[in-house]
């Protein structure tokens, strides 16, 4: 059995998506009003359809030919965002969202797909920067609170993250969201039993929980307690089966029990799950190749 140590998967700090995310409401609304011309609203529909069934090149050229004939809208602006998101595109993504901010009269809709795109660039203070002005555009938003204490655990800034992420409970209780990500804080910072205890708690109220159930079975694996550990990240795989850090984790699971065909093929889930984190999981996938 190999040893545990070095062997613990580290945390992205985000939150359970399912690979395809979902499109943001303001990018695929209709285009009303008016002004608005017969042939705006039928080359915005076209757009929107494209959207609607991942078309993401042709949803692209669609949007940029509305935005170059009638201007800048910011349904538009989202919607070029997003599709640049689809794209792994997070340079023009960002400059998208931005725009958005500008023109739009509801800039904090630009979030929170803006400071993501930040992150994805790995500019983490500029994320913070930008969570914090859509919250300065909705101030009693309890989820823009969040994401800004995920700003601030992305950047490494753990104090201002407990802090936020008590905010953001206070503002909307029970706060399942910000009580797994103080979870998460203290698996950062090695309080391994703080956060099992802290997630398992979430997770006996929502047992579908995916985010939970990894942070619960990352502390047991961090503290060297493989089967529990592999009862919490089983049922988070099972829960979102193309979760990266949930297959990364099993599969680091699996090296250290020297289950290696089991291990690469978590791998494996994980890369197909975000080529674009290929870094993180290359070096197992390498440990596992077959000789």
């Amino acid at each position: 059995m190999r040893a545990a140590a070095g062997l613990i998967v580290l945390l992205a700090c985000g939150v359970a998506v399912p690979a395809a995310a979902q499109v943001p409401d303001v990018a695929r609304t209709p285009i009303e009003g008016a002004a608005i011309t017969t042939d705006e609203r039928t080359a915005d529909a076209a757009a929107i359809r494209a959207v609607d069934a991942e078309q993401w090149d042709d949803a692209l050229t669609r949007t940029l030919a509305l935005v170059q004939q009638f201007g800048e809208r910011p349904a538009y602006l989202a919607r070029l965002a997003t599709v640049y998101n689809r794209l792994h595109r997070p340079a023009d993504e960002v400059a998208q969202w931005e725009r958005f901010m500008t023109v739009s009269p509801r800039p904090s809709q630009a979030c929170p797909a803006l400071g993501k795109a930040y992150r994805g660039l790995g500019q983490y203070e500029e994320a913070i920067a930008a969570f914090t002005r859509c919250l300065a555009a909705d101030p009693g938003s309890a989820l823009l609170v969040y994401y800004l204490g995920l700003g601030y655990e992305w950047a490494g800034d753990f104090g201002h993250a407990r802090e936020t992420y008590a905010r953001a409970i206070a503002m909307a209780p029970p706060g399942y969201e910000p009580r797994v990500s103080l979870a998460r804080v203290n698996l950062h910072e090695n309080a391994l039993t703080a956060a099992r205890d802290g997630a398992a708690a979430v997770l006996a109220q929502v047992p579908t929980h995916v985010e939970a159930a990894l942070v619960a079975g990352l502390a047991e694996q961090r503290g060297g307690h493989r089967v529990e550990a592999r009862k919490y990240l089983e049922l988070a795989a099972k829960l979102s089966p193309e979760y990266f850090d949930v297959r990364l984790a099993l599969g680091i699971l699996e090296y250290s029990e020297d289950h290696i065909p089991a291990a690469r093929g978590h791998f494996e889930a994980a890369f197909l799950a975000d080529p674009g984190r290929r870094a993180d999981v290359q070096a197992w996938l390498d440990r596992t190749s077959p000789k």
